[in-house]
């Protein structure tokens, strides 16, 4: 079973190859920029440094956000784009999840964080099994940090710069765990496999109204952006 996974919800875009369970390739571009021009070179230079061709692929795994709306649009479209043309499934993941899994290794809760915007994050939580204990939410920091204080957890992404006081419990994983790998992608996606989906029904994981979609609010009902 050959699984394909990409993402591009935050400022890496990313690009993983697993057969079998066994990652075969990867691909991370921390860069921030042009996702839409970065991702598809991405994917075929994966493909070609594995001799693995499209019609080879079995499922196609996606993380869907929360972050970046352009590019969580970006990622799935390519996604389903992808699993269209072929006529594959999809199993749609999670980004926070995604990201969960560079602090797998913790025997506590696992929590990514992502800035989401001011004082907001988006996050999640995670027990030692990867199991969903709070669901992909939008929150202040001050929220977070409430919840989460005198929990024994570990923490990633780079909305952790914004907690505070979570108390002696909480560590904060190192600066390289906030970044979603490509190969953490297609693991996941292979593990999940009994979650895959028709291409037409996945879609975006938005937690909040775009950036667009506020400003018009404000315009009309007079209220200011922040």
């Amino acid at each position: 079973m050959i699984v394909l996974g990409l993402d591009a919800s935050s400022d890496a875009a990313a690009v993983g190859l697993v057969e079998d369970g066994t990652l075969l390739c990867e691909y991370t571009l921390n860069n921030g920029k042009n996702h839409s021009v970065k991702l598809l070179p991405m994917v075929e230079e994966v493909l070609l440094k594995t001799g693995i061709s499209f019609p080879e692929i079995d499922v196609y795994a996606c993380g869907v956000g929360p972050g970046s709306f352009t590019g969580v649009r970006i990622g799935v479209a390519t996604a389903k784009g992808f699993a269209q043309s072929y006529q594959k499934p999809v199993v749609p993941i999670s980004s926070l999840q995604i990201l969960a899994e560079n602090i797998s290794e913790y025997a506590g809760l696992r929590v990514p964080c992502v800035h989401a915007r001011t004082n907001e994050v988006y996050c999640a939580v995670y027990n030692s099994l990867g199991e969903e204990v709070l669901e992909p939410s939008v929150m202040t920091a001050a929220e977070l940090s409430k919840y989460l204080r005198g929990k024994d957890c570990m923490l990633c992404g780079d909305g952790v710069a914004l907690l505070e006081n979570l108390g002696e419990q909480a560590i904060f994983a190192k600066p390289g765990a906030g970044i979603i790998r490509g190969g953490a992608v297609a693991e996941l996606g292979f593990k999940l496999l009994g979650k895959q989906k028709h291409y037409a029904e996945v879609a975006p994981l938005y937690l909040r109204a775009s950036q667009a979609e506020r400003e018009y609010e404000a315009r009309h009902n007079g209220h200011d952006i922040k």
